[in-house]
């Protein structure tokens, strides 16, 4: 429970930040993309490099971050999915992230985990 409330706190936090700072281009652009009902809320996205191996060098992510959601297995699922799917089928959206470095893209709930979009 405590974790949760943490990561709630947190991205409460950071909705308050986005809200008050001038979104740039790639940030609105992800958000137009879920302001349907049935998707979590949009917070913000972030850029994290990874390191991996020599012969694969640094991975590059888009983490999109949404709201805390607390749901079934089968539910997270779903919205993982729907999440994912909105974006890799925007073919502009894709071929742009690709050409600002962008090698994965992923969907996070909470400051834990992450889920990538294959």
């Amino acid at each position: 429970m405590k974790n949760l409330l943490q990561g709630f706190l947190l991205f409460s936090a950071l909705a308050f930040v986005a809200v008050n700072v001038d979104a740039d281009e790639l940030n609105q652009r992800l958000g137009a993309h879920f302001t349907a009902h049935d998707t979590p809320k949009f917070i913000d996205y972030e850029s994290i490099s990874q390191s991996h191996s020599q012969d694969y060098g640094d991975v590059r992510y888009l983490v999109m971050a949404f709201e805390p959601l607390l749901a079934s297995s089968d539910t997270m699922q779903r919205k993982i999915h729907n999440i994912c799917s909105k974006v890799l089928n925007d073919v502009g959206l894709v071929t742009q992230l690709s050409l600002d470095g962008y090698d994965m893209v992923s969907v996070s709930f909470d400051t834990q985990s992450q889920y990538d979009c294959l």
